[in-house]
């Protein structure tokens, strides 16, 4: 909707007057708060906490945390698992088709084939519709117990050297080639970060010990 530049100093005039009206009381009111919270008449605000500002490549945490790495592979093979199964009635349903092409229309024979070759394709289809929504879910349950268990050990860094804040960041470099790299660095906010408050590899190295250390077989 187009708005006219009438309009618009019509609106403009009505604000000035309602702020000519409710001035003198705003003023009133202000002056109450000033009373109530100055310091004559209220408590003293807490002094702000100085921020210290670390940095965390969640990429490079991911792509080199062993645990996401070890899901990731066994993710992929059930995948591929499943991908087979539906490989194999999708053969057979070939199979079925070309059989009942060399069949007569109208035949028992010809009825039997059909008949399963519709099982095979409504066992495709359903298959095909749960191993999606299965493995949607999966997934994300994964990607989610990750991210739990990153944002853990940051919380953990970040307090032990004394950080109140911990941003995100991508160490990416865009390149002309790689549309996708160009675009991250756009869309990155932290222009610049002092590299000493950066705690990636100290969130991907104890990550990785303590993962070592849980997943060792028991001694004995």
């Amino acid at each position: 909707m187009v708005v006219s530049t009438r309009g618009i100093l019509a609106i403009g005039l009505g604000l000035v007057g309602l702020a000519l009206m409710v001035g003198p009381s705003l003023a009133q009111q202000d002056g109450a708060v000033r009373k109530t919270t100055g310091p004559t008449g209220g408590a003293t605000p807490t002094a702000p906490i100085p921020p210290l500002i670390g940095t965390v490549d969640m990429d490079a945490v991911f792509k080199s945390y062993e645990k996401f790495k070890m899901s990731n592979k066994e993710f992929q093979a059930a995948v591929m698992s499943r991908q087979n199964d539906l490989m194999k009635i999708k053969s057979q349903g070939e199979e079925e088709a070309q059989m009942l092409s060399k069949l007569t229309p109208g035949t028992a024979d010809f009825k039997k084939h059909e008949d399963l070759l519709t099982e095979l394709k409504a066992r495709a289809a359903a298959g095909r519709e749960q191993a999606q929504r299965e493995f949607q879910l999966r997934e994300s349950e994964n990607v989610a117990t990750i991210y739990k268990e990153v944002q853990l050990m940051v919380t953990a860094i970040a307090q032990w050297r004394k950080m109140n804040y911990v941003v995100r960041v991508t160490n990416i470099q865009p390149t002309g080639t790689d549309p996708n790299s160009v675009m991250a660095a756009l869309q990155n906010t932290i222009i610049y970060a002092d590299p000493r408050n950066d705690i990636t590899n100290d969130v991907i190295y104890n990550l990785n010990r303590r993962y070592k250390a849980t997943a060792a077989p028991a001694s004995g």
